[in-house]
C-alpha cells in the first residue's frame, strides 16, 4: 500500500491506495471534518470488483484507522444510502464496527434516506 496526502487550501485529504504488483486494486480517501476537533470523514472507498471479498477494503479501513489514531482522531463519520443497492456497503461497515448514528429520511430523493455511520477510536 502507498499513502499520500493532497492539500487544497486549508483542506487536507489523505489517500491510501492498495495495489497488487503494479495494479491499483483499491483506495480510501478521508480527511478532517471542518469545524470539529479530532473528527474525520471517510469520503470514498473503492475496490476493484475482482478483489471484493478478499480483504482489500478491510485493510484500507484498518490503515486509515491506524493513521487517525496516530493523529489523535476520536471519531470517524461515513455517509451512505439506505437503498437496497447499498445493503452490501452497509454490511461492510457493520463488519468494521461502524454503527448507525443518524438517518435523514428522503435525503437523496423520496424513499432514499441518508444514513450517517460512526466509529469511535
Amino acid at each position: 500500500m502507498a499513502n499520500t496526502t493532497l492539500e487544497k487550501g486549508n483542506t487536507d485529504y489523505a489517500i491510501i491506495v492498495a495495489d497488487r504488483g503494479s495494479e491499483l486494486v483499491g483506495y480510501i480517501c478521508y480527511g478532517p471534518t471542518p469545524m470539529t476537533e479530532d473528527t474525520f470523514d471517510l469520503y470514498w472507498i473503492a475496490s476493484a470488483p475482482e478483489v471484493r471479498g478478499q480483504g482489500v477494503g478491510a485493510a484500507l479501513v484498518s490503515a486509515m484507522e491506524g493513521d487517525l489514531r496516530r493523529r489523535n482522531g476520536r471519531l470517524i463519520r461515513v455517509e451512505t444510502s439506505a437503498t437496497e443497492a447499498y445493503g452490501p456497503t452497509r454490511g461492510f461497515y457493520a463488519s468494521m464496527k461502524y454503527g448507525e448514528e443518524a438517518r435523514i429520511r428522503d435525503f437523496y430523493k423520496v424513499g432514499d434516506d441518508l444514513i450517517i455511520l460512526t466509529k469511535r477510536l
